[in-house]
């Protein structure tokens, strides 16, 4: 057996009965299981094949199917080790025809579904508020999850009476298709389970020992499937933490891990608060925000591998700033490149870090993503922009003529390319003269007259207009934003954002240089030189937060922490959004291996705006003494008051009381709650901006002359 800490061996031992281990970051969690199947097997004499472990990604199974193996020295392991879905696609095989369907279904992937979605909403009645076809099954997958068909009772609105008419539709069309989608993996197999006493206890016989990897991320679905499986033994032996909870727009229930005491009889819980990756510094900023969550079962990491350096936090002026600080410190401090991540909330914030590590020669990897100008949306704005530079460019008119669709079929284009072959010209001046081609049909005439009406308008506007103005002028008049609403993009959400992005870096490029079109795409098209790199080369991550949860690095860079961007300006009004944002920043913190850099930047344009920032109430709630700022001049430590004070006297704090924070200025007391180390005052400061603070631990003076 590998070295196992006392919690760990404590963990895998607990035997039969309901278990939750409570597993912090980088505390060996996969090691935990990988050692408890092993132990049931070397130890109890378990056969294997009564053993079950699920969880989320094949990548994480596949891992863990090897290492078990390796432990009990057999080249194939007869436990069967996979993802929910693909046990759901096991049972299905050999059970559907319970549920009266058809053992040789089909599985619809996301492609599949989305396209049986358009048609379905093409055909829906006039009368029918129009929707989404991504919206909607987003509409009916959230049903799904929760094992629940929608009824008039659950439609508030007209686009609910919309969605619903589209999951009876939608319904009908997999049945009669003999089809099942990813959803239908979970749906399903509960189904099965929960209606067919029989099928139930043939698994709960087969399977004695059930195990689930990453429980916090599980939604209902997937925990009524664990639910039936151990029912029979209660043999349910979980892993995971409440405080990297960070899927619930994905249909993870948070509950499913804070109640398991109270859903499992006779459960015991077990800590792994011992952490082999972060250094103590890290840790102790982590843990900080994290505790001001309410919902949490509670832990605290500790870690044997020393203090390490202060966590460092930089205040830029704006995004750029911000993204040269990140390049600047990286050459200066020599990080090894392949141990560094820089992390942000949005899609929409690579570009500026993107932009910078191509000025600075750095390479780099977008992870769980594109680079930002190889995007799609990107790579069909600048072949727009470069056409109305070059109309001969035929690259670029080949990519947009069609984007969005203007009803021009393969068959038209084909006779405009065999004319401009003939005549020896351009494509361009083929379009000119379609209007009067008879060969062609009228909606195709039609169609790339205004085509080509629309190239030229902007075209004359391109003269005087600046590059922002441009652009957005063109996303209007060819209705790209709609486009991308309703294209094939998973979250179009996402992809909007970079398309915003996109306008904001033109408005900027016009403060900051005021050129014009021409000069726009040619300094682009020289910044992008840079991108031909040695493959070979170590390279920068850059991810966003989502992404980077189960990795890990030596070196991190959490960037944008703003309100309204960490916490996400959807989250303020909601608390338990607020609270998964902060476990959000905190899993990103706990990325860091040696020495985490956090940043947030006063200014952002967003959306077009120049918009003022402030920093993020998580900056508030890391303890003072774990940060140390940094001056963009060191010789000039502009942030000394920001570790000026050493605390206050809590007892002269109350209603009224006249304070001075060292970030936010003078302020009053609105209103206090608790008490001793634990007091929390609600602050107005003179700007208007209030903030709630814990008095023990932020940076504050009470102003000389209170009444109090």
């Amino acid at each position: 057996m590998t070295f196992l800490n006392s919690a760990q061996q404590t963990a895998i031992e607990q035997g039969d009965g309901p278990v939750l281990v409570l597993a912090g970051a980088g505390s060996g969690k996969t090691r935990v299981i990988v050692e408890r199947l092993a132990w049931l097997v070397s130890e109890r004499g378990v056969d294997p094949r009564n053993l079950l472990a699920l969880t989320f990604t094949n990548r994480a199974a596949s891992e863990m199917r090897t290492r078990v193996a390796e432990r009990l020295g057999v080249d194939r392991l007869a436990a069967w080790v996979g993802t929910f879905h693909s046990f759901g696609l096991f049972v299905l095989r050999r059970d559907i025809e319970r549920l009266g369907r058809p053992a040789a279904f089909t599985v619809f992937d996301d492609a599949d579904q989305l396209s049986l979605m358009k048609r379905l909403v093409k055909e829906l009645p006039s009368g029918c508020v129009r929707v989404s076809p991504r919206e909607a099954l987003n509409w009916i997958s959230r049903f799904k999850q929760w094992l629940h068909s929608p009824s008039e009772d659950d439609v508030g609105s007209a686009e609910d009476e919309t969605y619903l008419k589209l999951w009876r539709a939608y319904h009908a069309a997999t049945y009669n298709a003999n089809a099942v989608d990813f959803d239908d993996l979970l749906v399903l197999p509960a189904r099965l389970l929960g209606e067919h006493a029989e099928v139930r206890e043939k698994y709960q016989r087969r399977y004695r020992y059930v195990h689930v990897d990453e429980y916090q991320d599980t939604n209902h679905a997937q925990f009524v499937l664990a639910q039936h499986l151990s029912a029979g033994h209660g043999n349910l032996f979980v892993v995971g933490d409440e405080d990297q909870s960070i899927y619930s727009w994905r249909g993870a229930d948070l509950d499913n891990i804070l109640q398991f005491e109270q859903t499992f009889e006779g459960a015991r819980v077990v800590r792994l608060e011992q952490n082999y990756r972060s250094k103590e510094s890290i840790l102790n900023c982590a843990n900080a925000v994290v505790s001001h969550n309410q919902f949490r079962l509670g832990k605290t990491l500790w870690t044997a591998q020393g203090k390490g350096d202060p966590v460092r936090v930089y205040e830029a002026a704006d995004e750029n700033d911000e993204a040269q600080f990140v390049v600047r410190d990286i050459t200066e401090r020599q990080l090894p490149l392949n141990e560094v991540a820089v992390l942000f909330r949005t899609n929409g914030q690579a570009r500026a870090i993107e932009e910078a590590f191509r000025r600075g020669g750095l390479p780099y990897v977008v992870y769980g993503g594109m680079q930002f100008y190889s995007r799609k949306e990107i790579k069909d704005i600048l072949a727009y922009l470069r056409l109305l530079v070059n109309p001969a460019d035929e690259i670029s008119l080949r990519r947009v003529l069609n984007v969005p669709p203007r009803g021009i079929g393969g068959v038209s284009f084909q006779r405009i390319e065999e004319y401009a072959k003939e005549r020896g010209v351009d494509l361009f001046s083929v379009l000119r003269e379609v209007e009067t081609d008879q060969t062609l049909s009228g909606r195709a005439r039609t169609s790339i007259t205004a085509f080509v009406q629309l190239i030229d308008d902007l075209a004359l506007q391109a003269r005087s207009a600046g590059v922002g103005a441009l652009v957005e002028r063109l996303l209007d008049a060819t209705g790209y934003r709609k486009y991308v609403e309703q294209g094939d993009a998973k979250d179009f959400r996402a992809r909007l954002e970079i398309v915003d992005e996109f306008v904001s870096s033109c408005h900027q490029y016009d403060r900051d240089t005021g050129g014009d079109l021409t000069s726009f795409l040619q300094d682009l098209a020289l910044v992008s030189d840079t991108d031909n790199l040695d493959p070979d080369a170590p390279t920068a991550t850059l991810l966003t937060c989502h992404s980077a949860k189960g990795l890990e690095f030596d070196h991190v860079f959490l960037v944008g922490l703003e309100e309204g961007l960490l916490p996400h300006g959807s989250s303020l009004g909601d608390s338990e959004e607020l609270e998964e944002e902060r476990r959000l920043c905190y899993v990103a913190m706990t990325r860091a291996r040696e020495s985490l850099t956090l940043a947030w930047a006063r200014s952002r344009t967003m959306y077009g705006e120049r918009r003022t920032a402030a920093a993020s109430r998580f900056l508030d709630e890391a303890p003072r003494d774990a940060l140390h700022w940094i001056d963009a001049e060191p010789a000039a430590p502009r942030r000394a008051a920001a570790s000026a004070p050493a605390g206050v006297d809590a007892t002269r704090i109350q209603m009224g009381t006249r304070v001075r924070h060292a970030k936010f200025g003078d302020g009053t007391v609105m209103y206090t709650s608790g008490s001793g180390a634990k007091l929390r005052a609600r602050i107005r400061f003179q700007t208007g901006r209030t903030r709630e603070f814990l008095v023990s631990r932020a940076p504050l003076e009470i102003v000389e002359g209170n009444s109090s």
